[in-house]
């Protein structure tokens, strides 16, 4: 990283020398965070944290945001929403015009929504809007929260959508590595239209993430579970704790689907151990952990209506048509078994309860 460097030894020549170190620290881990290198992003945050505690100002904040964003990135949810959370609210306070508060409660808004709760994901995202700001080269992380947020709601095709338009911004604006980030979330999500443009990629971003999504996005794409738990593992060394449970939890559903059994069980026991190491609760977890019958459409809108929506609610959400819904409801009535729209409805929230994890 030859421009942190550089960007260091101005720093420490500036007049306001904690302010510049702190712009150079923040973009450095982001760099990391994106490229894929996970470890040394936590560690440069862990550091500056330790040497900001001494500095004056804002200074001991900032850190421990910075901090918060390499913990959100390793897949460390409870620390990145300890070290986010005072932040955010602490320069809302403050009554800062910077966008600092912006700046944090983005990645914030992302961990809530990992963890999986509905009521503080949709409280996150509120706060979040109210802090809007105006920086452009954050629009796909105001995106990426959204499509977090979406999937923790039940609505995984509207943050596929989302983070998609996403990618094809980032593309537009030259940010490759948020374009990369971009696409192995929709990875992760279920989407098997981005290994053509991830393998583009390739030749344009450097570090391991570029790679370990690509083939991520091929092994989906083809339907090789062994090369997704394959991936999953690559995806625990680099230290993406979230993409390893995605990528462990299609292996599961993929193995399922011809019928290996014991392989799914066993990747699907790696996808929940890791969650419960990193506090996550994802679609893809869900999904290789439940016992409905249900196709991924099925499952999206029995879960959107589950939560209290009605039919119409769901359709105009989904861009869809009523009478879509409603034969979706009606499928999925027929593979349960359910008497009524109720009982099928206890079905998926009597599931959706039984998948959530210890926090």
């Amino acid at each position: 990283m030859a421009m942190a460097s550089a960007g260091y030894d101005v720093a420490t020549r500036s007049f306001d020398a904690p302010q510049m170190q702190f712009l150079v620290v923040d973009a450095h881990v982001t760099a990391l965070l994106l490229s894929g290198r996970i470890g040394e992003a936590v560690d440069v945050a862990e550091r500056f944290l330790q040497q900001a505690i001494d500095l004056p100002g804002m200074a001991p904040l900032l850190g421990a945001a910075i901090a918060g964003r390499a913990a959100l990135g390793a897949g460390r949810l409870a620390t990145a929403v300890s070290h986010l959370g005072p932040v955010a609210e602490a320069l809302f306070a403050a009554g800062e015009s910077n966008g600092s508060a912006y700046r944090y409660q983005l990645p914030r808004t992302i961990a809530v929504a990992l963890q999986g709760s509905v009521v503080d994901a949709v409280a996150a995202l509120d706060a979040l809007k109210q802090r809007r700001h105006s920086w452009r080269f954050l629009d796909y992380e105001w995106a990426v929260a959204h499509a977090w947020v979406a999937v923790c709601q039940g609505a995984v095709s509207d943050a596929v959508k989302t983070v998609l338009s996403a990618a094809e911004t980032a593309r537009a604006d030259g940010q490759f590595g948020a374009e990369v980030w971009c696409r192995q979330i929709a990875t992760q999500l279920g989407d098997r239209s981005c290994a053509p443009r991830l393998s583009e990629l390739e030749a344009k971003v450097e570090g391991p993430r570029v790679r370990l999504a690509a083939r991520f996005a091929a092994a989906l794409h083809s339907g090789d579970a062994a090369e997704l738990a394959s991936v999953s593992e690559d995806f625990e060394r680099m230290g993406d704790l979230v993409a390893a449970v995605d990528a462990a939890s299609h292996a599961a559903i993929e193995y399922r689907r011809t019928d290996r059994r014991g392989s799914a069980l066993g990747c699907s026991t790696r996808a929940e151990e890791i969650a419960r190491r990193c506090g996550a609760s994802t679609s893809a977890l869900r999904q290789a952990s439940e016992s409905l019958p249900l196709t991924d459409r099925e499952r999206e809108i029995a879960t959107l209506v589950a939560t209290g929506l009605s039919s119409r609610a769901v359709a105009e959400r989904l861009t869809v048509s009523v009478r879509t819904v409603e034969g979706h409801i009606y499928r999925a009535m027929a593979k349960t078994g359910a008497g009524n729209r109720e009982e099928l409805l206890a079905m998926v929230s009597r599931t959706q309860k039984d998948q959530e994890l210890p926090r």
